[in-house]
């Protein structure tokens, strides 16, 4: 684990070398950049309360060590730290996003126990630290090509008896055509959208712990304001950008993600997920579901 010595009092240096320069540079940037660019605080579906029900339900506490899976700027594996004082490594694609993470963590609170590494998930080996009693996925299985074959990839990585803890969308009618371009063109993901069954297909051989069926609250365009000034003024604040267009371009781009959020929460349903795994009968399953 990183041995930390940067105190609140005494903020992390920003960890960035491509700041934009131009609002250009803004738009040009990759959606996973542009999270690291604005050091946005991507959440799993249902945030802290989503946060609260793993740890809880997934018996959480300071003796478990956590795997992130494509953590980004690290929000999941760095507040359960600090809900339950448990250990957590994560890793991330984005090289930008798994500096940001460090970044985090040392602003947040140095003493937690955290690492991050930049990986790619469909081929990276039991990550340093592992196996772990619990992988945080979320709602990640999307962002893969292949989602099943990462989810059997996930297993791996848990002790016998660890848990997976998982947040994933779905949708129980096709979406709209606006809504699939947005999830294609915004967010980077080509794999289709599941139903509540074929998401669920994702994790067989798991034992369901706990589950429990959520649709998502639309945001009012106050509260995307709200948010997206807050995100960017404070990443202009740490990063040192005080050029007016590219502040504005930021908070642009941020709005149009978060109103791309917004539709698809109109047409999406999400679970919140503990799942078991038993070495001894995985990938079978002797249980009844329901």
């Amino acid at each position: 684990m990183t041995t930390a010595t940067t105190s609140r009092s005494h903020p992390a240096a920003w960890p960035l070398t491509r700041i934009p320069q131009t609002a250009e540079d803004v738009h040009a940037a990759s959606y996973t950049d542009f999270v690291a660019m604005v050091n946005q605080t991507n959440v799993p579906p249902g945030s802290h309360v989503t946060l609260n029900e793993w740890a809880v339900f997934g018996r959480v506490d300071a003796s478990s060590s956590v795997l992130e899976v494509a953590c980004t700027t690290g929000f999941s594996s760095r507040e359960l730290a600090r809900l339950t004082g448990c250990s957590a490594v994560g890793f991330d694609l984005s090289e930008d996003s798994v500096r940001m993470a460090r970044h985090n963590h040392l602003n947040t609170d140095p003493s937690l126990r955290l690492d991050y590494f930049t990986a790619d998930g469909a081929t990276t080996s039991t990550p340093p630290g592992g196996p772990f009693t619990h992988v945080v996925v979320g709602a990640a299985l999307g962002f893969f090509p292949q989602p099943a074959a990462m989810a059997h990839r996930l297993s791996g990585f848990l002790t016998d008896g660890g848990h997976l803890l998982a947040s994933p969308f779905w949708a129980e009618q096709p979406l709209p055509a606006e809504a699939e371009a947005v999830r294609r063109e915004v967010f980077g993901i080509t794999s289709p959208m599941e139903t509540y069954k074929e998401a669920m297909a994702l994790y067989r051989g798991f034992d369901v712990m706990y589950a429990s069926a959520r649709k998502p609250v639309l945001e009012t365009e106050e509260e995307i304001a709200h948010y997206c000034t807050s995100t960017v003024d404070r990443a202009c604040a740490q990063s040192g950008v005080t050029d007016a267009p590219v502040r504005r371009a930021m908070i642009e781009r941020l709005t149009r993600v978060r109103r791309a959020s917004n539709l698809l929460r109109r047409h999406l349903s999400y679970s919140v997920l503990v799942l078991r795994h038993d070495k001894a009968a995985y990938p079978a399953r002797y249980v009844e579901l329901f």
